[in-house]
């Protein structure tokens, strides 16, 4: 029995597969971050500056203790802070594109982790997982495809056309923490009678602070009310444990994204919705993106046109 459970754990964590998922989600990990800082860049100094809404002292004095944060040795001069900003942006559009992909990890996630610990008021739960899931992004075989560190290693003769097989553990702890991020979503919603009675989606349509776009008004009657906010629980928890069963991924995969999307659509907590869904291609098979991208490089030959030879005269 303990030997199976050994095997089974060496297995999962450090059989090696593909790095394709983990290569994929470094290029939306990427747009993610860099689209996180434009947002914020308008009023970047008056977040994160010398003299900002909540200052780097009274940051620490309403939030003790020590913290991975730049911005408390940096030099206290708007110059440096909008330094670290470019020095975010730069990095993060290295790491997008793969190139010095373990130095420009590293970095990434010390300015991420700076940004949300010098501010920890303006951050949501998508900041969150983006941060952790940063952190293990260190350790990936992020750089191994789609990157140009692997275009370069195949001209330097490093590497031939396949892509070799990695360990995938650092891509599977960022899995067990989206898959942690619904569990427990689930089994603190289950704690409130609004969400067991069915009418907790009610409420939250309401927050006038967090609407976007107008909620039709056929999704407004109690018994479609009751019905979204049980589904809602019940997608959660599929989200959390069954996402692991391989049979049934792919339709909680839809359904899941068919529930953010309807949440952007209704609710404006800026990014939320794509940080999380950006780790969805972490729980596709290898040989399915391999599948997807034959089809659509095969339909886009189709697509595009013959064009008639040119005589070398131009006639």
């Amino acid at each position: 029995m303990v030997r199976r459970f050994v095997q089974a754990w060496n297995e999962f964590f450090f059989a090696e597969q593909s790095p394709l998922p983990i290569a994929l989600f470094r290029i939306v990990f990427g747009v993610m971050v860099v689209t996180t800082l434009c947002q914020l860049r308008p009023d970047w100094l008056n977040w994160y500056g010398v003299h900002s809404w909540v200052t780097n002292p009274t940051a620490r004095a309403l939030e003790p203790g020590t913290r991975l944060n730049l911005f408390a040795i940096l030099p206290q001069d708007d110059r440096w802070i909008n330094g670290l900003f470019w020095v975010a942006i730069g990095s993060t559009t290295l790491l997008t594109v793969g190139l010095f992909t373990r130095i420009n990890s590293v970095l990434v996630f010390l300015c991420l982790a700076s940004i949300q610990q010098r501010n920890l008021y303006i951050t949501h739960g998508g900041d969150t997982f983006l941060r952790l899931a940063g952190f293990f992004l260190m350790f990936a075989p992020a750089g191994a495809a789609l990157s140009l560190d692997r275009l370069i290693r195949k001209w330097r003769g490093r590497e031939g056309v396949g892509v070799r097989r990695r360990s995938p553990w650092a891509q599977r702890m960022i899995q067990i923490q989206l898959s942690l991020v619904y569990l427990v979503t689930f089994l603190v919603k289950i704690k409130g009678e609004p969400w067991l009675h069915g009418s907790a989606l009610f409420y939250i349509y309401h927050l006038d602070e967090l609407r976007r776009f107008p909620i039709p008004a056929w999704s407004l009657r109690p018994t479609v009310l009751r019905f979204e906010t049980w589904l809602a629980l019940g997608l959660e928890f599929c989200l959390g444990i069954l996402i692991w069963v391989r049979r049934l991924r792919y339709p909680i995969l839809g359904l899941g994204v068919g529930l953010h999307l309807w949440l952007d659509y209704s609710l404006n907590i800026p990014l939320f919705q794509w940080d999380i869904l950006s780790a969805y291609i972490l729980f596709v098979d290898p040989n399915d993106i391999v599948r997807v991208w034959k089809w659509a490089s095969g339909m886009l030959a189709r697509e595009t046109p013959n064009l008639p030879a040119v005589k070398a005269d131009g006639n």
